[in-house]
């Protein structure tokens, strides 16, 4: 019972100055909402990394590109190294094993494309029909092309939702002739919405036309941009990579003291990169979100302190009936504990509202990590105790006939 009366006086205490108690609350309560909402924006921003990633294929495929280290991204076949060919294609899914298919392309950045009296810049992707069924690419309307365009190198194009947009409006572009770089196409098809790719890139606006159409009717190359290789089983992407790795060095007559030609990434690899300055912005804002509650603890130690000064009388009293020292110890510490505690809990529902709030904002799905949260208030109710010791020493330390004078 003897417990039981020191919560009910502390509670007591408590609401006897709700501004006072709102304030000590309040630092608390700004880290915790803070916490809440960096750990689950951080989160939802690798969720949103690894989904794109599952819509294009990713995790199945590893993606070589010609330079090695002196590009980055994906390049354009005016920029890039003229280290890749159809030759390395082929001796990849003839030599390398659990090599499903391999798909080749040829890009343009900033392409001009016109139609009537519209016209915009946007990547033409020169591609063979397995890369559009390796990285999934739907077609909303009409249809894709396939080995009978490759081989004839027919003029047809596929567009992304935005440049069809760009280029027609609301009207239909199936059967309609664009130019690229002043080369007419037919429009044969419009892709399904994409949205981003894992890099950031816009899927939706792009132009596919059959690789060879590309290499011979529109850039004139024979290098490549891309090569996606599809492995088949779970687990073997890695040792795949690293025999694709081997093999395009020996093609290439690298010698062993010499940096590749050529790069080859998959997607736990990108992941990684992708994922890594994010995670280390999201620790320096939960590190900085500490702070604040540390801060909050020294706050609420202050106002305790102050509190134990204008409350002697009480506290006299209190001794005055039979309370031992031990009594007005934990009654203090548990005020301080019932404050962080109570500014955590709120921090919690204000942050989830606030993760929500802002995964809208961004884009990206709100991913709520509980034990994180439950962690933070754990955290929260410790830094209550631990700055509720000294004031509640002090109050335990006054001695009732001094205390009732004062």
């Amino acid at each position: 019972m003897k417990i039981v009366s020191t919560v009910r006086v502390s509670l007591k205490g408590l609401t006897a100055n709700k501004l006072r108690t709102f304030f000590m609350m309040l630092g608390v309560l700004i880290g915790i909402t803070a916490l809440t909402v960096i750990v689950s924006v951080g989160q939802g921003a690798k969720m949103q990394v690894r989904e794109r990633m599952e819509r294009v294929g990713a995790f199945s495929a590893v993606m070589v590109s010609p330079g090695g280290g002196a590009t980055r991204g994906l390049g354009s076949v005016e920029t890039i190294p003229a280290t890749l060919t159809v030759e390395d294609a082929q001796a990849i899914k003839a030599e390398v094993p659990n090599v499903e298919d391999v798909a080749m392309a040829q890009v343009r950045q900033n392409a001009p494309i016109k139609f009537a009296g519209q016209s915009t810049t946007t990547a033409v992707w020169g591609v063979t029909p397995n890369y559009m069924k390796i990285r999934p690419s739907p077609a909303a309307r009409g249809e894709l092309f396939g080995p009978e365009e490759q081989t004839s190198a027919a003029r047809v194009a596929i567009l992304g939702q935005e440049t069809a947009a760009t280029l027609f409006g609301d009207a239909d572009p199936l059967e309609e002739t664009i130019r690229i770089e002043n080369v007419p196409f037919k429009v044969i098809g419009v892709f399904k919405k994409m949205g981003a790719s894992p890099g950031g890139g816009n899927l939706d606006d792009r132009i596919f036309i059959p690789l060879s159409t590309a290499s011979r009717r529109l850039f004139n190359l024979t290098n490549l941009s891309q090569l996606v290789v599809q492995i088949k089983g779970n687990g073997t992407v890695v040792p795949a990579a690293e025999q694709v790795k081997r093999l395009l060095r020996e093609r290439h007559h690298i010698a062993p003291a010499m940096p590749d030609d050529f790069s080859v990434r998959y997607a736990e690899q990108m992941l990684g990169v992708l994922t890594g300055t994010s995670q280390t912005l999201t620790l320096f804002l939960s590190i900085v979100a500490a702070l604040a509650l540390l801060v909050g603890g020294f706050i609420v130690m202050n106002i305790m302190l102050i509190s134990v000064s204008e409350r002697t009388k009480e506290i006299g009293l209190r001794r005055a009936v039979g309370a031992r020292r031990r009594d007005i110890l934990i009654q203090f510490i548990l005020e301080a504990g019932a404050v962080t505690a109570a500014g955590g809990l709120i921090g919690v529902l204000v942050g989830v509202a606030g993760a929500l709030v802002a995964s809208r904002l961004v884009g990206w799905p709100a991913a709520i990590s509980w034990p994180a949260i439950a962690g933070a208030v754990f955290f929260a109710g410790v830094v209550g105790l631990v700055f509720g010791v000294q004031p509640a020493r002090k109050a335990a330390a006054l001695h009732p006939v001094e205390a009732l004078r004062g």
